[in-house]
């Protein structure tokens, strides 16, 4: 079973360089159309876009095999609603998500979810990653938003404190 991506983690893992971490620690990468979709418009960074338009061969654009439900499309944009309904259908592993309200509805449905915080941490776990810190930092910077309360809790769970 693979994973399925929503636009976010995949974006910011992108946006510094990092994209690959999710090929090693799942082996497959799903999205749905929509997810490409986003990663490919005209406002992202060139790098972005060039990176979709040549996805590595561990990433796979999936179509839907059904619309998603009325719950997802009233709530959610294109790309977790598509993400979401796409982890459903294909039985996936894991979804990789950040938003808030995406993320709700996937933990009320019982799906099994981990976000780009996550994603670092199993890395680190793993020793694919040395510094998560350091790629957390770079991701903030490319504009991923995340509280210092969850940075500090992240610390925390790595066993490592660093000084701000």
């Amino acid at each position: 079973m693979a994973a399925v991506s929503n636009t976010s983690p995949l974006y910011y893992l992108i946006t510094v360089g990092m994209a690959e971490l999710l090929g090693q620690l799942f082996g497959e990468v799903l999205i749905p159309p929509g997810v490409a979709s986003e990663l490919a418009d005209p406002s992202r960074p060139a790098a972005v876009r060039q990176w979709i338009d040549r996805p590595p061969p561990w990433l796979r654009i999936r179509s839907l095999n059904q619309a998603p439900d009325a719950e997802l499309l009233k709530d959610l944009d294109l790309g977790e609603r598509e993400a979401i309904q796409l982890a459903v259908e294909s039985k996936a592993s894991v979804l990789i998500m950040d938003e808030r309200k995406g993320r709700a509805i996937v933990q009320r449905r019982g799906l099994p979810l981990i976000g780009a915080l996550g994603v670092l941490g199993e890395a680190h776990q793993r020793r694919i990653l040395d510094n998560p810190l350091a790629v957390l930092q770079a991701m903030r910077q490319s504009g991923f938003r995340i509280s210092n309360e969850l940075v500090a809790r992240f610390e925390v769970l790595l066993g490592t404190r660093y000084a701000r």
